[in-house]
């Protein structure tokens, strides 16, 4: 079109007048250029700011988890939107004078973790929420990842959710028709009694089920 063709369609005047609110066009509609969504289509966290967590807030029990020092711990995420990560946030509500503190972060039994931090005790003075940085950024694509945890202080407690049961059937109930034994490994929450890594580095590899156990317990955690 050009200047020298003259009028293509007449506006109604209600739109001519204003192009900026909300118009009912009652007829085909052609278009011969790109629309734009004005909003976009999100790729970012939800509005909690995390791409995921281990248990959402409002799921939180009021009674903390008390941790055995020096274990283990496996706890699934699940992270329903992927995005750049940098970060696993901590809580602490007994911090307990940590003398050796790590996390990584899996996808599954016997790989590489996709994400690791450094020793990280000297990072955390007092009980609250704590940022705890992976040693390198990690671009996450959205599924199901395990975080684990080694943490060696006085009895520590973090926030989480605990299923108390008469006898081993708090585990049973917090790991529900979950496996430590397939493939993936589908769980909710495990524990290592011993021969806990107090070290992660990038080939670290965790292979679940030997020696592991599922547990009564599950830990607040937020990747972001």
């Amino acid at each position: 079109m050009n200047a020298n063709d003259g009028v293509v369609a007449g506006y109604p005047n209600s739109i001519q007048n204003d192009l900026t609110t909300s118009q009912t066009i009652a007829g085909p509609l052609v278009v011969a250029g790109l629309i734009t969504a004005q909003g976009g289509v999100s790729t970012s966290a939800p509005q909690s700011g995390y791409l995921g967590q281990s248990i959402t807030i409002d799921n939180l029990s009021p009674t903390a988890c008390v941790l055995t020092t020096a274990y283990g711990y496996l706890t699934r995420v699940i992270v329903p939107v992927g995005g750049l990560s940098t970060y696993l946030d901590v809580i602490l509500t007994a911090y307990g004078s940590p003398s050796n503190a790590i996390w990584g972060l899996y996808t599954g039994s016997g790989v590489a973790p996709v994400a690791y931090t450094a020793e990280s005790h000297a990072s955390i003075t007092g009980n609250g929420l704590v940022s705890i940085p992976w040693v390198n950024t990690v671009t996450l694509t959205p599924g199901t990842y395990y975080v684990y945890q080694e943490y060696t202080a006085t009895t520590p407690s973090m926030p989480g959710n605990t299923a108390t049961a008469t006898g081993s059937q708090g585990a049973a109930i917090m790991n529900a028709n979950c496996s430590l034994s397939a493939t993936p490994p589908m769980l909710n929450s495990a524990l290592l009694a011993s021969g806990a890594p107090t070290t992660i580095g990038a080939s670290t590899t965790l292979t679940w089920g030997t020696g592991w156990a599922a547990a009564a317990a599950k830990i607040w955690y937020g990747i972001r």
